[in-house]
């Protein structure tokens, strides 16, 4: 869903994403004059008073303070807003219809002009975590490395209490904030978890709370202690089956580790389940890879929750994940199907043969968007046909025509498969807007002005030292980004989301448990869209500072409008970003 706007030679579109809204702006080429100096943003919020959007840069350089954007105001031409991250309490957000009122602003002498009311342009979204009554959207925040979470806890990097077991009270105290107020470890896993945890506790929640629902669960990493909690609270009921992946990841202990979390919860679920309650270790050709919970009532499947996300601290609260909900009896009822024959070590070995593996199933019932659904592992020339099926969505005739937004895990050349190599060169097809993120890959393509060519990051390309005004930040060791996601021309009638526990490389569509979703709809489209370019945003400029070879000066807003001039240069591509995002102005 968007909505758009237009006033006296200003343009405003705002979007709809989870528990966000991406607000983007054009300018007609008559109102960009020397002194132009970017946007302000007033938001008039669900309930409490209007503000403006805060910035972290100002025209001083001031260190380590918020500037509301009437006094420095945005010098993009789009911004993204995510309510709760400094107005609102901590994990706390006022959802519902929000007002944003958004003015060009202007340098004039020795000072910042006022603002204009003439040039306004009002524009309203009502932003809550995505869903309707065909599928829930939700994503994991992730961002241990960024600003919001240094102002939010500090350099803590600290996820469990040490030498805790499996389930522990995450009520315990976790650290002391800059503010020195005490958090605890779920008011972490809370901020980082975002709409993807708490999404997931509320559907364990429901199944809990209604005695005719059951549920069957695939896991692969696996070690949220409230995840676990109800799980083992739902087997002590004779109300949950459960196959849970045992490659040797998962069987044999890490460094400082007496016992694999998998291996602990495998004791602890032996120990109360009681009547239907079951659990199946096992892995298929390499790993039991999905991360699906299928809901039954009465013993008949009604929905299903599945997507990038593990069952995991790391995957919950430091990785970029995304979590889907299937309202629809149709799909649980093929997710079921797939977890029958995948029951026991002997239908797992020639599950690749089985007729579920063996081709796209395409969903019609319920009112769903276009959703198609694939089941790995595969028969080998199957795989092949899946992957190339996508590669020519992104390239080739059928390809992208307006933009590609993305983020996958690796693209590694070595995977196998030609989904990654169109992904590493999409960047090339000036004709389009290409923006990606990964965590592996030495094809990195940061902005270079006069350049159309894409953008893709290396997330793990990043530095802690970052030019002031910014604080330095911590970094871990795992994944940043762990989703699996592709979108192709996602404001179009004909727009495009793969997503899912697939790697979307040819190895693990051999030889992992895995599910790919294919799904054919402009509003969720736009969710991934608008998620892509969260990521791809924030890990830009750490990488663009980890690649400078110098120290770089306080960053200081412009005083005139050579910051804007790469959006109206056509050999830019912030030109074609300006272009895709807000219908273009008159003359520009």
């Amino acid at each position: 869903m968007n909505t758009f706007k237009s006033n006296n030679g200003v343009s405003a579109r705002v979007y709809q994403g989870d528990a966000m809204s991406l607000l983007a702006f054009d300018l007609d080429e008559s109102l960009l004059k020397p002194g132009f100096v970017g946007f302000s943003i007033e938001c008039k919020p669900p309930r409490g008073s209007s503000y403006f959007l805060l910035n972290l840069l100002n025209f001083e350089g001031k260190s380590d303070v918020f500037t509301p954007s009437d006094k420095a105001p945005f010098q993009k031409f789009r911004w993204l807003h995510v309510p709760g991250n400094i107005h609102q309490p901590l994990n706390d957000t006022a959802y519902g219809d929000y007002l944003y009122t958004i003015t060009p602003r202007y340098w004039e002498g020795d000072a910042l002009a006022p603002l204009d009311p003439a040039l306004s342009v009002e524009v309203g979204m009502t932003i809550k975590p995505f869903e309707d009554n065909r599928l829930e959207i939700a994503f994991a925040r992730g961002f241990m490395t960024s600003q919001a979470y240094t102002r939010r806890f500090g350099d803590n990097s600290r996820l469990k209490p040490d030498n805790s077991d499996l389930v522990f009270d995450t009520s315990l105290a976790s650290g002391t904030a800059p503010d020195g107020k005490q958090y605890t470890y779920e008011d972490q896993y809370l901020w980082m978890g975002f709409t993807a945890r708490a999404k997931t506790l509320a559907l364990l929640q429901e199944v809990l709370d209604d005695t005719s629902l059951t549920i069957d669960v695939f896991a692969y990493d696996f070690n949220e202690p409230k995840i676990a909690a109800m799980l083992l609270e739902l087997a002590s009921k004779g109300r949950v089956r459960m196959i849970l992946d045992n490659a040797r990841l998962h069987t044999e202990p890490g460094k400082g580790e007496a016992i694999t979390p998998e291996d602990r919860f495998d004791q602890l679920f032996n120990e109360r389940k009681q009547g239907a309650s079951a659990l199946f270790r096992g892995k298929f050709k390499r790993y039991a890879h999905d991360k699906v919970i299928i809901v039954k009532k009465d013993g008949k499947p009604v929905k299903a929750l599945t997507g990038s996300t593990n069952f995991s601290i790391t995957g919950f609260c430091v990785n970029a994940n995304h979590v889907i909900i299937i309202n629809n009896a149709e799909a649980a009822k093929l997710y079921e199907n797939v977890f029958e024959e995948s029951w026991g070590p002997e239908k797992m070995k020639v599950f690749s043969r089985n007729a579920l593996a063996g081709k796209i199933h395409k969903l019609t019932s319920g009112g769903l968007p276009s959703l198609k659904i694939s089941f790995a592992p595969h028969p080998e020339t199957v795989a092949a046909d899946i992957l190339d099926s996508i590669a020519k969505r992104i390239a080739g005739k059928t390809g992208a025509k307006s933009s590609a937004l993305f983020s996958v895990m690796s693209l590694d050349k070595k995977a196998g498969g030609p989904v990654y190599p169109a992904l590493r060169d999409i960047q090339n097809n000036e004709k389009i807007f290409s923006y990606g993120i990964t965590d592996q890959t030495d094809a990195v393509a940061l902005y270079k002005p006069g350049s159309r060519r894409g953008i893709l990051v290396n997330a793990k390309q990043l530095t802690k030292a970052l030019p002031e005004p910014f604080k330095k930040e911590i970094s871990t060791s795992f994944h940043n980004i762990h989703h699996k996601f592709v979108v192709i021309d996602f404001n179009t009638d004909n727009a495009l989301v793969v997503c899912g526990s697939s790697n979307l490389a040819l190895g693990g569509e051999e030889s992992n448990g895995d599910n790919l979703l294919m799904i054919r709809d402009k509003e969720i489209a736009t969710v991934f869209a608008i998620e892509a370019l969260r990521l791809v945003d924030h890990y830009h400029f750490r990488a663009n500072s980890a690649s400078a070879k110098t120290k770089k000066q306080p960053i200081k807003l412009w005083k005139n409008s050579k910051w804007a001039a790469e959006y109206y240069d056509k050999t830019d591509i912030h030109y074609l970003d300006r272009k895709l995002f807000c219908k273009a102005a008159k003359g520009s």
